[in-house]
């Protein structure tokens, strides 16, 4: 058995799931699963050999979700604390959801320790988010992602949008205060400052 290399095993899934997608969308309802599509690539006739020339057109076209970088640069102290700052992020919004799911309702009828539990949560994912590596752009769309999720955790979205509010607004002013302690301490006025 011939064993194919990450990116050739990424090829195949991006391809599939888009051939998939696209028999969905002509199939009338009915279920096509990956094992469905797998099967029909492995056919020996034209068919499959049909099929085995789109998937390598379609992942061509989406080849931009593929790495072309050499392996030995991606294990670098940089890429490796850019990951786990990665990690941290999604798991902290994994928690964030998880945390309204379990407070959201409480929390809505005002209890005060559900309430406290959302938005330590929500702050804690805030925060990581907002020391994550990426762009502003990046760190926007995480910040919508959970929002999106929270809020479809529960009937309680509006509730939850405030709780948001709060833990970013809350965060916000945190930061300003260290800021400004940090000025505070730093900044001098010299002795020949009045002339």
């Amino acid at each position: 058995m011939q064993m194919m290399s990450i990116r050739e095993a990424s090829r195949v899934t991006i391809g599939a799931e888009i051939l998939r997608r696209e028999a969905m969308r002509h199939s009338s309802g009915q279920l096509v699963t990956f094992d469905h599509v797998a099967g029909a690539l492995l056919r020996p006739d034209a068919d499959g050999q049909k099929l085995r020339s789109a998937l390598d057109t379609l992942a061509d076209q989406e080849s931009n979700w593929l790495r072309n970088t050499p392996p030995h640069t991606l294990k670098t102290d940089r890429v490796m604390q850019s990951r786990e700052a990665e990690i941290s992020t999604f798991t902290s919004i994994g928690a964030a959801v998880i945390a309204t799911i379990e407070h959201a309702e409480a929390a809505s009828m005002q209890d005060a320790n559900a309430q406290s539990a959302l938005h330590e949560a929500y702050q804690k994912a805030l925060e990581a988010i907002d020391n994550s590596p990426g762009s502003g752009q990046d760190k926007l769309a995480m910040k919508e992602s959970l929002q999106q999720q929270a809020t479809s955790a529960t009937e309680y979205g509006n509730e939850v949008i405030s709780a948001l509010s709060l833990a970013e607004t809350a965060l916000l002013e945190a930061q300003a205060e260290q800021s400004v302690n940090r000025w505070g301490n730093t900044l001098t006025r010299s002795n020949d400052f009045d002339m």
